[in-house]
């Protein structure tokens, strides 16, 4: 039995989170560690409390520190054969490379399969490999392999056909090409379903009999690993006479796939990106240059410009223009071939953010979050091409799994986004199974699927008690707090050590408390720049991005005090000049 006390406390509590809500709806709290392992990285390494905490909440030690800093591909990755039907797979592969046959690839229309399909196509080119390729038409064809595709690749004189990105659920397209007598190799990382299709081989460490450990590469990854198999088996082939490629200059590819794609930055993938950041930097890729150079980046790239830059602009070829020319941008020979593809990349992109601009009002028009755990809303008029994007936008606004449906008359197409607590992938296999759903799969946090029109309206009602939103859904972590005084750029440099970030390896997010907001400014179109000083007349720059017109660009023009601001730490690169500032993401009033 609860006592008086028991029930004033919770009280407290409850009244508690309810003032510490955010501007933007968020509970924020201090990343839960332990905190007899921050002070022994203290002790040990010498380090600052906030970074000991950094260090601790990625499950670094003193022992793993400098690995973990200073992370190499030759010692990281395994042995492509540790994934199941590698070895398979690549003696096929080359026993077509001498005999010189014809190889098929066929990749998917995103950032992934694109740069999964660009990094196989160039890596035949070097070698003297005769190939094509095919991207299906994110409208007309949808997700994956279908046989028309398949025949098509055939009728070219393909003897064998790559998957990348796709076909582990693919089971009528390949069984009806295996009858034609063309082989099959999937190279993906999808979820299986209970089944898998008749193929040659299927490289996906998400393969139920997979136990590579390797389960969160993203298809770039996966392909990357079938190259080094490849170069291996050639090496050792005294019949193969060609020089083979340094390898190292494609991780500009699988770096910007894994980071796109979203998948986590465990120890392959950290040592991924962080080696591709570098090759992207002094990129060979023709057409890689020309996009970078389109896109006016005139800075050293990291992971921002990969996921927020040259991501969305290969993407929006899929979306609203033609799949294939990222893979024809990425596999370019020539500058001024380069050049034209990238502008009309960077014209497809702003033509997305209009199109995505419409959809999302009339999307977040339909919310209604008393009758939605999970938000569900659907147009006729709505362009496939951006459902990801407004789904993404949904769940990030609502805190919820978010299925945005494009209205066709007989089957409709659907995109997903969920949230941590609810693996939306899995969901969507196992409605397809149960009969409720056409098809479709994905991953844990994002999927897509195809729907007859006539069953929305059930699905609908059948969503209600698949997922219930709860106040942890709205919880957020900040690593730290921060004084003004203690933020400069020598700060700045440690933190960044901690760099690739993404999922896994957040951006550190830090709390300053009790500051007050001075000189607030418009900057470009929706910016606002501003001063935090504390009670020491301390000041540090900062800037809020997007928030002109939003509650949060509100209270900053109001120059209210504030009682918690939610920043990361950056550095603005000007005219020579490197200064520290902060970004910020969030208030407490």
């Amino acid at each position: 039995m609860k006592t008086n006390a028991n029930l004033i406390e919770g009280k407290k509590k409850n009244n508690t989170e309810k003032n510490n809500y955010s501007v933007n709806g968020f509970l924020w709290n201090e990343r839960h560690l332990d905190k007899n392992e921050v002070v022994i990285l203290k002790n040990e390494l010498g380090l600052e409390t906030c970074i000991a905490k950094l260090a601790v909440s990625r499950g670094i030690n003193s022992k793993n520190f400098k690995n973990f800093m200073d992370t190499k591909i030759k010692t990281t990755l395994p042995d492509p054969f540790v994934l199941d039907d590698m070895e398979k797979a690549t003696k096929k592969i080359v026993d077509c490379i001498l005999k010189k046959q014809k190889i098929g690839v066929l990749g998917d229309y995103d950032v992934d399969g694109s740069s999964a399909t660009s990094l196989i196509c160039n890596y035949f080119f070097e070698i003297g490999v005769e190939y094509e390729f095919y991207i299906p038409d994110r409208i007309k064809e949808g997700y994956g392999p279908n046989i028309d595709a398949f025949e098509s690749l055939r009728d070219k004189g393909c003897v064998l056909i790559l998957t990348l990105d796709c076909g582990t659920t693919s089971f009528e397209p390949i069984e009806h090409i295996s009858k034609k007598q063309v082989d099959v190799i999937v190279v993906d990382h999808h979820q299986q379903s209970k089944l898998l299709p008749n193929a040659f081989g299927i490289i996906n460490p998400k393969k139920n009999k997979d136990i590579s450990n390797l389960d969160n590469l993203c298809a770039t990854g996966v392909t990357f690993f079938l190259v080094i198999s490849l170069s291996r088996e050639l090496k050792k082939n005294s019949s193969f006479k060609l020089k083979l490629p340094n390898l190292i200059k494609y991780l500009d590819l699988v770096a910007l796939a894994t980071i796109c794609d979203l998948v986590k930055l465990d120890q392959v993938n950290r040592a991924f990106v962080k080696q591709g950041i570098k090759v992207i930097n002094q990129t060979k890729n023709i057409g890689l240059n020309a996009l970078i150079q389109e896109s006016s980046i005139n800075q050293y790239l990291n992971e921002y410009h990969l996921g927020f830059v040259i991501g969305p602009r290969i993407n929006a070829g899929g979306r609203v223009g033609d799949s294939r020319i990222g893979v024809k941008l990425l596999t370019a020979r020539e500058e001024n071939v380069s050049s034209i593809l990238s502008k009309k990349l960077c014209d497809f992109n702003n033509l997305r953010k209009s199109i995505e601009h419409k959809v999302e009002k009339e999307a977040i028009s339909q919310v209604i979050l008393k009758d939605q755990n999970i938000i569900c809303v659907h147009n006729k008029n709505w362009h496939p091409g951006v459902l990801g994007i407004v789904a993404s936008k949904l769940t990030n606004k609502f805190m919820r799994p978010s299925i945005v449906i494009s209205e066709d008359d007989k089957v409709c197409s659907a995109s997903c986004r969920s949230v941590k607590s609810f693996d939306i992938g899995k969901f969507i296999l196992d409605s397809v199974n149960d009969g409720v759903l056409t098809s479709g799969g994905g991953h844990k946090m994002a999927g897509g699927f195809k729907i007859e029109n006539s069953k929305i309206k059930d699905f609908k009602i059948f969503l209600k008690n698949k997922f219930v939103a709860n106040v942890e859904n709205f919880k957020k972590n900040y690593d730290s707090e921060l004084k003004i005084s203690t933020i400069d750029n020598r700060l700045f440099h440690k933190i960044n050590n901690f760099s690739p970030f993404g999922i896994g390896n957040p951006k550190p997010k830090f709390i300053i408390n009790d500051v007050v907001i001075r000189y607030p400014k418009v900057v470009g179109e929706k910016h606002l720049s501003f001063y935090f000083e504390d009670f020491y007349s301390t000041r540090i720059k900062a800037i809020s991005f997007g928030s002109l017109g939003t509650k949060l660009g509100n209270v900053i023009k109001s120059s209210a005090p504030i009682k918690s601001a939610l920043v990361s730490v950056t550095l603005n690169s000007w005219d020579g000049q490197e200064n520290v500032e902060l970004n910020v993401e969030d208030l407490i009033v």
